[in-house]
């Protein structure tokens, strides 16, 4: 075990976006995560592989996109997706190294936890509190076992990596008594209509905020009490956007878009720098392996940022130009898959869909028109990503280059939606009856036999 390595503390909210203040939204109360943020790097175009939860935290903890790790929609049933059987864990790979590996609350990456590597899990939620018979799961009961922890002697026997998951800020935004919260006003993103739907429904939003901002703090003070501030590297992230219309189940930037920040005073990572490189969430495995000195493996699809908590970071430029991410279909919501530079976007959808008009409101979201199979934006003059200018003959090199790319990148990770409509584990466990009943080779037979 190498003791030079720090601690390793990843603290994950759920369905947040970058909802916070040191992300702009000043009406809400974070101030612990806004420390954070004053005292570490804060990424301001970092994106999620996958606008779902399980998907994203899968793509971000193995390093690999969900078409190639297996993990492209949810893991909770009745959707049932798993990881490949062969996929590897960050809570693996650094057990692997020595480290003291411990799960606190929800993890969203599998139904089968013991595959993932943890010594120690603690707490652990259900992955839907709303069906959750124990209600005493909130952020401040999570981060109370953590604060625990960490004043122990458990966590002497450096390095540990402890796994954080908040269920907030899932709806409903009242779980655990969380309450409205209004009180420097509300924020309402500008594509939805600001009504008192809107309003109270951010409100919600903003109250389940502040409740995993207590969290947050909570464990900066154990932290602090327990001297292991410094040599210990914070991890503030979340898995996509926020819960509403044209955000998560999308792979539109406000379904796309989460916080990252990082602090480790002794790794030099503090200063409240920002960085603006464009980034996606299956680029953090290999950043955090190459930030401890942990070999990355092979099979890594993420790229490594890792210049960028350098002292000539912010003057750099970033190892991409572009970004990409998947939709997998799910209820209403459409198979999508995407390519984004830092200047525009190009939107494939592989099953029908109505898109909504915008701005959205909340109280008739109707949905008048068809989504188109291929949508292109122009980010620059149109950050809201409302006017398709796909068809525009002045777009046309940039619609082929982005569609170029995209086909590109679906080949390369094999996604199975070029060779059909993908069915889900549900689909094949249906049919593995139907073959166990010794049918799918045999003339049919007359109906009511």
């Amino acid at each position: 075990m190498d003791t030079d390595r720090p601690n390793v503390l990843i603290i994950t909210t759920h369905d947040s976006g970058r909802h916070f203040g040191c992300y702009g939204v000043d009406t809400g109360h974070s101030p612990a995560i806004d420390s954070l943020a004053a005292d570490g790097i804060r990424f301001t175009r970092y994106f999620s592989a996958s606008p779902v939860c399980s998907a994203s935290r899968a793509a971000m903890l193995t390093g690999r996109y969900p078409q190639s790790n297996g993990l492209m929609l949810l893991s909770s049933p009745p959707w049932s997706w798993e990881l490949n059987s062969d996929e590897r864990h960050l809570s693996q790979l650094l057990r692997d190294e020595g480290y003291y590996t411990v799960l606190f609350g929800l993890q969203h990456e599998t139904e089968n936890p013991d595959r993932l590597g943890f010594r120690a899990r603690h707490r652990e939620c259900h992955r839907d509190m709303r069906f959750a018979a124990d209600a005493a799961c909130t952020a401040t009961d999570i981060a109370g076992d953590v604060a625990h922890f960490l004043r122990s002697d458990a966590a002497s026997r450096a390095p540990f990596y402890a796994q954080v998951g908040f269920y907030e800020t899932h709806t409903p935004y009242d779980f655990g008594g969380a309450v409205p919260d209004d009180e420097k006003g509300v924020y309402v993103p500008p594509y939805l209509v600001r009504n008192e739907a809107a309003t109270e429904e951010f409100a919600g939003l903003q109250g389940s905020v502040h409740r995993a901002d207590e969290a947050v703090g909570i464990i900066q003070s154990a932290l602090s009490e327990a001297d292991l501030e410094r040599d210990t590297l914070v991890v503030f992230t979340s898995d996509h956007g926020i819960e509403t219309h044209r955000s998560k189940w999308f792979v539109y930037d406000r379904g796309l878009e989460i916080p990252l920040i990082v602090r480790w005073p002794n790794g030099g990572i503090q200063g409240g720098r920002d960085c603006d490189w464009l980034l996606s969430n299956v680029d953090f495995l290999p950043t955090l392996l190459e930030l401890l000195g942990v070999p990355v493996p092979g099979n890594v699809q993420g790229v490594s940022f890792a210049a960028a908590f350098g002292p000539s970071g912010a003057a750099e430029s970033g190892p991409r130009r572009k970004i990409f991410a998947m939709m997998q279909a799910f209820h209403q919501y459409p198979d999508m898959r995407c390519v984004r530079t830092t200047r525009h976007k190009l939107v494939r959808s592989f099953t029908p869909d109505r898109a909504y008009t915008t701005p959205v409101d909340l109280e008739r979201p109707s949905r008048p028109w068809k989504r188109p199979v291929v949508e292109l934006f122009d980010l620059e003059r149109d950050p809201l990503e409302v006017d398709n200018v796909a068809q525009r003959p002045e777009y046309a090199e940039v619609y082929r280059d982005l569609s170029n790319r995209l086909w590109g990148w679906l080949e390369a990770v094999d996604d199975p939606i070029l060779k059909g409509p993908v069915p889900s584990p549900y689909y094949h466990e249906a049919i593995a009856e139907y073959r166990a009943a010794g049918r799918g080779g045999d003339p049919p037979g007359l109906i009511g036999d």
